[in-house]
């Protein structure tokens, strides 16, 4: 919307500036759409630069995943296989009847800028039950008012995710 105010204050000021001809007038309607239009155009900069109208929420969400391994096998596993630093493909199930495992945090190669924000790792611990640490990271608006103000059509405004896989200390971690 603040872009539609700016091309609504850029009009006023062209159109106060040049068609009023009474003096007084054009400069005091002048002046007031020229401090409107940099107003404008500087809370859009803000926004856009330091995310004015903004804070950062992380929710936290942990879920229980199985073994990869078959359900007559007695060890835990979960398979792993790195592509980078802090990111993993991790193969395990989701539900505890599953008949196969499934692949997990396999980056989107449609949208690779999400994939860079998004990390996954895993580690042991003294846990009785395997879970899915996720944190998620994203922009909220302040207001409904700065959301109205700044908000475009396909914002998802994340800023990181990043999931830890724990396993039991008896698991079996298996690397490719």
């Amino acid at each position: 919307m603040i872009l539609w105010i700016i091309t609504l204050l850029i009009i006023l000021t062209v159109v106060s500036l040049l068609l009023i001809n009474n003096r007084v007038l054009r400069y005091i309607l002048g002046a007031i759409s020229i401090v409107l239009l940099l107003d404008s155009v500087l809370l859009l900069s803000a926004n856009m630069h330091s995310h004015y109208g903004m804070k950062k929420v992380t929710t936290e969400q942990q879920t229980q995943i199985y073994s990869a391994a078959p359900a007559n096998v007695p060890v835990g596993m979960l398979i792993t296989k790195k592509i980078e630093n802090n990111h993993y493909v991790m193969i395990y199930k989701d539900a505890k009847n599953d008949k196969q495992p499934v692949a997990h945090f396999v980056p989107n190669k449609k949208e690779m800028l999400d994939s860079l924000k998004k990390t996954a790792t895993y580690k042991k611990a003294n846990v009785s039950t395997a879970q899915v640490i996720s944190k998620t990271t994203k922009w909220q608006y302040k207001s409904d008012l700065m959301e109205w103000l700044f908000k475009f059509k396909d914002d998802n405004n994340l800023v990181k995710v990043e999931r830890v896989v724990q396993v039991p200390l008896n698991w079996q971690v298996i690397n490719k």
